[in-house]
């Protein structure tokens, strides 16, 4: 018998419950096992912590308003949404190859970091998903509705960009 109060039998209730707090805890899980990955990647295209964050929040909103449990396709496709509407992330013209060289000296880590901002946001994007996240540019080319070609050249041309503004950097450190 269903008490007056309830509309639903006690062992409903406790059931659906249970049901509502393991989705909350898979939400939980995916959030735990994308957040740094998603956080990184519009820090690194931001320069902002802030505002990584509220991409960050942003992306998870959004996909999580589109399905329960997104892939994480559908979380970097959320991810360029959030990106798009806050930058200019049109293709630049390519840098041509030449014959500079860092030599075979290691690159310190914040050096690298400071040419980094100084790329083109498409560049930089397609670099940090290629070379930094691992995407395949099959991958990147379907992220960002481009061909996979076109994803190459912009890889080629952040590489050869932050190869030539290390390359000052040093020159520069050195007088």
């Amino acid at each position: 018998m269903i008490h007056p109060g309830l509309s639903a039998a006690p062992s409903t209730i406790i059931v659906n419950a249970a049901n509502s707090y393991r989705a909350i805890d898979q939400q939980c899980d995916v959030f735990e096992s994308h957040r740094h990955h998603i956080f990184s990647v519009a820090y690194y295209m931001t320069g902002d912590e802030r505002e990584a964050e509220t991409i960050l929040q942003s992306t998870f909103v959004e996909a999580f308003e589109q399905q329960a449990q997104p892939s994480i396709d559908q979380l970097d496709q959320a991810l360029m949404t959030q990106l798009h509407s806050r930058m200019s992330l049109v293709p630049v013209a390519a840098v041509e190859a030449g014959s500079e060289s860092l030599g075979h000296r290691n690159v310190r880590r914040t050096d690298l970091e400071e040419a980094l901002w100084q790329l083109p946001a498409r560049e930089r994007l397609c670099f940090l998903l290629r070379d930094v996240e691992g995407y395949t540019p099959i991958r990147i080319a379907s992220l960002l509705t481009t061909s996979e070609p076109e994803v190459q050249r912009t890889v080629l041309s952040a590489r050869l960009r932050l190869r030539r503004l290390l390359i000052e950097q040093r020159a520069e450190a050195s007088v």
